[in-house]
């Protein structure tokens, strides 16, 4: 389900931003979604503003916790692979990012993110991120000037 994106095609005209507290207060299995490119990178943010609808609305028992669930618990569960990941548990497959603050902040970034096991992208390691454009050109380490 998509947290507050509504009009911008069919099966989302008649959207209800509550959608995802509401399909979890009713015990079923909410899940964040998004198939839009840049949102998909951002589902963290999206779970947020669903938590919030829901905050205000006054449903009952939603937190953090539970939040998270709708982006990794509940979608391994739906897929029926929730016995191999979707979870940190030992023994389960997990992908896992290590955000420098609250990972449902839009200030958060990720810090690391580890892959299968190996350490993928370190902010503060220049060989694991990539180059951003405001840094093409510069000379760096060992570069000749």
């Amino acid at each position: 389900m998509w947290a507050d994106w509504y009009g911008f095609k069919m099966e989302s005209y008649d959207a209800i931003k509550e959608n995802i507290p509401l399909v979890y207060n009713a015990g079923a299995c909410a899940i964040v979604h998004s198939d839009d490119p840049n949102y998909i990178q951002r589902l963290n943010q999206e779970a947020a503003k669903a938590l919030a609808d829901g905050v205000r609305a006054g449903i009952p028992n939603l937190s953090e916790a539970v939040a998270w669930e709708w982006l990794s618990r509940n979608p391994a569960k739906a897929l029926g692979i929730l016995s191999r990941t979707g979870t940190l548990t030992p023994g389960k497959m997990a992908d896992v990012v290590l955000w420098n603050g609250d990972p449902f902040s839009d200030y958060t970034r990720p810090q690391r993110v580890w892959i299968d096991g190996a350490l993928m992208y370190d902010a503060n390691d220049p060989k694991r991120r990539p180059i951003s454009d405001f840094e093409l050109g510069q000379p760096g380490e060992g570069d000749s000037k």
